[in-house]
């Protein structure tokens, strides 16, 4: 009986060491995550992204760090296409490295980003077959996006930076931004979230603020082109109108300036009143195209305005419109 025991008691510590073994990974993530004290903005993270307790342990284990804006790019690069570059998970230590938003409008970004870099982490547990096998529901959930999608041109983004980046940030994306996928996709979501629904409504509240803020852009866009094209049309009249004019009025004055050219006082002041009403009505003229321009300036400056809040929102990504040049009041003017 002795002797069985001592050979049960073997089995179990060899059994023993053999999950140790197999689950060394799991050990460290879980002892790491244990000793990293999160502040309470991470710990609010993982609330309101929706993460599950797996989700949440390898955002902890990856000891996410909040990093201002003037050392960000100490540990992230700046190079990635897309939302931006908010945040980066990186192989060398295994850690989360998360931008410091301070726009209000965008606190919703923080937490996406932070499930984001998170499915980085997760993604680099999983074993190379695996990952095949959800490479293929991943691109099942990319092609039910469409062509006309806007994660097709981010996508081609990551993929010309580095081709190997399209399988690992469409794990990454999908997940967090996309509320429709395969239901074997979303099977395994529910790995690491408890209520994916979370993070996607909190990534379609950010995008609302881009998209909201370029669409204003562009109409404004739009409408300076307008103005514009209308602005050098009477641009254009205008100075035909004005030499015109002035040469009328040159010839006058050397008339009146010779006696007898005139045969009579009624003809010189009919010629003369003539010239006066087609002054008064260029005036009217440069009247109108100075206020046309003045508009045109005031709605220039909206866009400037508009386009410094997008530059500010994005960071470090280059959503920005061709300069547009103020227009100059017309300076033509009549001698008398």
């Amino acid at each position: 009986m002795v002797a069985v025991g001592a050979l049960g008691i073997q089995a179990s510590a060899a059994w023993g060491a053999n999950w140790v073994i197999e689950n060394e990974q799991s050990l460290k993530d879980q002892l790491i995550a244990y000793q990293f004290d999160p502040s309470e903005a991470i710990n609010n993270y993982v609330e309101v992204a929706g993460l599950s307790a797996t989700g949440a342990l390898y955002l902890l284990t990856s000891q996410p760090q909040v990093v201002p804006s003037y050392e960000f790019g100490r540990y992230c690069t700046r190079s990635e296409p897309g939302i931006g570059v908010l945040g980066c998970y990186t192989l060398r230590d295994r850690r989360i490295y998360l931008y410091d938003v301070t726009d209000a409008r965008l606190v919703s970004i923080e937490p996406v980003v932070a499930a984001h870099e998170m499915l980085h982490s997760a993604w680099a547990r999983i074993s190379p077959s695996e990952q095949e096998a959800i490479a293929l529901l991943l691109e099942e959930g990319y092609a039910a996006l469409g062509p006309d999608h806007p994660l097709v041109e981010r996508i081609a983004g990551y993929e010309a930076n580095d081709p190997r980046s399209r399988i690992p940030e469409l794990y990454a994306i999908l997940g967090t931004e996309t509320a429709e996928l395969p239901a074997a996709l979303e099977e395994h979501y529910a790995t690491y979230f408890s209520d994916r629904s979370k993070v996607v409504a909190l990534s379609e509240t950010t995008y609302s603020v881009f998209d909201s803020l370029s669409a204003e852009l562009l109409a404004l866009s739009d409408e300076l082109e307008s103005r514009n094209a209308e602005i050098e049309g009477l641009r254009y009249t205008y100075g035909g109108t004005s030499a015109s004019l002035r040469a009328d009025v040159l010839a006058f004055n050397a008339k009146a300036a010779e006696p007898g050219v005139f045969p009579s006082k009624s003809e010189f002041e009919a010629v003369r009143e003539g010239l006066i009403s087609r002054q008064a009505r260029l005036e009217t003229m440069r009247v109108t195209l100075q206020t046309k321009i003045n508009e045109y300036n005031t709605l220039l400056e909206e866009l400037n305005t508009l386009n410094d809040e997008v530059s500010e929102l994005n960071q470090g990504i280059n959503v920005t419109l061709e300069a547009k040049d103020e227009l100059a009041p017309d300076e033509s003017g009549l001698e008398e």
